[in-house]
């Protein structure tokens, strides 16, 4: 059984695998592809709407995160999925 997770932005509850995992490397945020990275993360949906809204919250300044990142580096990871969606 796959571990259950929730979406950072939405708060929709999914397993881990269906949702993108983000953590912070010395406050850079980073994606974690395989999710093993040691470190605590954030995880988002895995679909173009839930990562726009991400992108706008952060611009507004209107989310609070539970752990340190550059938010220039979080929108630069967001932006790159993204482009990684519309393929």
């Amino acid at each position: 059984m796959t571990p259950i997770r929730c979406c950072s932005l939405c708060k929709k509850r999914n397993e881990k695998n269906n949702l993108f995992r983000i953590v912070a490397d010395n406050g850079l945020a980073i994606l974690d592809e395989k999710q093993n990275i040691n470190s605590r993360g954030i995880y988002i949906c895995k679909n173009k709407k839930c990562i726009e809204n991400f992108v706008k919250v952060i611009d507004k300044s209107k989310y609070n995160l539970k752990i340190s990142l550059n938010l220039d580096s979080l929108k630069e990871v967001l932006g790159l999925l993204l482009i990684r969606m519309g393929e």
